[in-house]
């Protein structure tokens, strides 16, 4: 692989011991010929990253979405370094980054392509996400109606709390806590996953990566929230029918070259079994 020679270390603040983390790698990375930009401004405005060869999001998982906007303009790739808890996108711990980062700079890692998805409203403002796209009743108003069609044809209509739209890369997050399933990250698909629906045979729907799904809104009054990767990013309220599909960008997320996704999910949700070898 090439070899990197330029980073932005994009700091979650709020993190205890990011920006001593952003500072402490950089200084490595200098020592290794790399030129070094340190920003706490995330989530990175989408010209953030432009020229740059790595990103190295120091937080977690939110804050390593918190790039993605930046990374697609740019194609830059993306590593991750876990402050926080969980890390199934931020798999590097401060000691790992600082124990390989030498060897990443000189081109020992690999590209892990994932899979983005774009919700595109009525009024055609598209919106990009790594892991899901949530629409979700949020005033208590009760349960909410939407109908699911793909490339035309009709699915289902879903009386529920919500619809969770899902990457394999957002399969761990919210689409495995409502019981959809864990997707392999190299299989090219989108899934469904209702959030507790009233007709017990509403399950998980996984759509192929050439799917263009449709999703109605179908009772009067105000619409349900929509939120992309946990935040809610359109500026009006008024969107639906919307979009959803497999966008024409990919996210590069840079990871050891022995990297095993599996080893991740069995660790942070403790999965037990002998190690195979």
């Amino acid at each position: 692989m090439q070899p990197i020679r330029t980073i932005t270390f994009a700091v979650n603040t709020t993190k205890p011991g990011a920006e001593e983390t952003a500072r402490y790698l950089a200084g490595i990375a200098d020592c290794e010929g790399a030129k070094t930009t340190i920003r706490p401004d995330y989530p990175l405005p989408p010209d953030a990253l432009a020229g740059q060869d790595l990103c190295c999001a120091v937080g977690g998982d939110g804050t390593l979405l918190g790039v993605l906007d930046a990374a697609l303009e740019s194609s830059c790739a993306v590593l991750g370094v876990n402050m926080g808890k969980l890390g199934f996108l931020a798999t590097f711990s401060a000691e790992e980054a600082a124990q390989d980062l030498p060897n990443l700079i000189q081109g020992q890692y690999a590209i892990a392509e994932r899979s983005v998805l774009r919700c595109t409203t009525r009024q055609g403002e598209s919106v990009y996400g790594l892991n899901d796209i949530v629409i979700k009743e949020t005033e208590g108003r009760g349960l909410i109606r939407l109908q699911v069609a793909s490339n035309g044809n009709p699915v289902s209509e879903y009386h529920c709390d919500g619809l969770i739209f899902s990457t394999p890369t957002g399969s761990t997050a919210y689409n495995l806590s409502a019981g959809g399933p864990i997707i392999g990250p190299r299989v090219s698909a989108i899934a469904m996953t209702p959030i507790c629906p009233h007709t017990l045979g509403n399950r998980s729907v996984i759509f192929d990566n050439s799917s263009q799904i449709r999703v109605s809104h179908l009772e009067p009054g105000p619409c349900p929230r929509i939120t992309i990767d946990g935040r809610v990013r359109f500026k009006s309220e008024d969107n639906f029918p919307i979009e959803i599909a497999v966008a024409d960008r990919s996210f590069r997320l840079m990871q050891n070259p022995d990297h095993s996704h599996f080893a991740i999910v069995r660790d942070k949700l403790h999965w037990g079994g002998p190690t195979i070898r």
